[in-house]
């Protein structure tokens, strides 16, 4: 019953209620059972899926993680993705939720829930082969959560399993600006063979690294903690860079665009 309501809900993504999807010609079983099976499905309380459960899942869902062979890292995402409910009268733990909204002046906001996903990104097997992604962890964040806190979880799981093929090898996470905090990332650098990229805020301020000078002064107070400030919205700030690469990319309609990355010093320290 399960697996033909998962075919009946892939096939028709515009029904408005658990009913329509007995209607699909994929669902070949009567309504009653599809209500049957939703319940069914999970265990009781008393016979809850444990730590061990999961952790099995997980092992197996890791197996389908085919090795890096052109990379010498495996490659993992991280991001929050919203699920609004805004006319769900009785769902449990609703809070506002981040949506992007088109309409210039309107806050990005809805009503629902937010789920953490963190995903294997294998290479493409073949240079024409769509990319694709493994989901390995899926989690709720509740009203009394936050978004890095369940993340950091997360990424803690995936590496603490003995069982999983990266276990002893280099990996890379990327995720959003939202996991550029110090709290996320401090905990992130306990792990060894974990390199994690995140986006920075564009309203971010930074300070490089203070360099006291050799002959002594005469100034008073206590010598400065930082040096000058590196402020992401104001370029005279940022100083020459080490290195500039210029790239160029096809697009999907065919133009060309021009990339140009600036390696800028990384002896900044994040002011709080």
């Amino acid at each position: 019953t399960v697996m033909e309501l998962l075919d009946a809900l892939s096939g028709n993504q515009n029904a408005k209620s658990v009913a329509e999807l007995s209607l699909s010609p994929l669902f070949r079983r009567d309504y009653n059972s599809l209500y049957k099976g939703i319940q069914d499905f999970l265990p009781p309380p008393e016979q809850a899926i444990n730590e061990a459960s999961q952790d099995n899942l997980l092992s197996v869902v890791s197996a389908t993680v085919p090795p890096p062979f052109s990379r010498s890292f495996y490659l993992f995402g991280l991001d929050v993705t919203p699920y609004p409910r805004p006319h769900s009268g009785t769902l449990e733990d609703k809070k506002y939720i981040y949506q992007p909204n088109q309409i210039k002046g309107n806050k990005p906001i809805n009503i629902g829930h937010s789920y953490s996903v963190l995903a294997a990104l294998p290479e493409h097997s073949e240079p024409d082969n769509s990319s694709w992604v493994i989901p390995l962890l899926g989690e709720r964040v509740s009203s009394q959560q936050k978004d890095s806190d369940v993340a950091q979880k997360q990424v803690r799981k995936i590496f603490s399993l003995p069982s999983v093929p990266w276990q002893d090898h280099l990996s890379v996470l990327v995720a959003d600006s939202v996991y550029s905090q110090r709290s996320f990332l401090s905990a992130q650098v306990q792990l060894e063979q974990l390199v994690t990229i995140t986006r920075a805020r564009s309203n971010r301020v930074f300070y490089r690294q203070f360099v006291p000078q050799d002959e002594p002064t005469d100034q008073l107070g206590h010598p400065r903690w930082f040096g000058d400030k590196f402020d992401l919205k104001d370029d005279t700030t940022w100083g020459e860079p080490h290195q500039v690469v210029c790239s160029t990319f096809m697009t999907s309609s065919g133009t060309t665009t021009l990339s140009e990355n600036l390696w800028m010093e990384a002896d900044v320290n994040e002011r709080n």
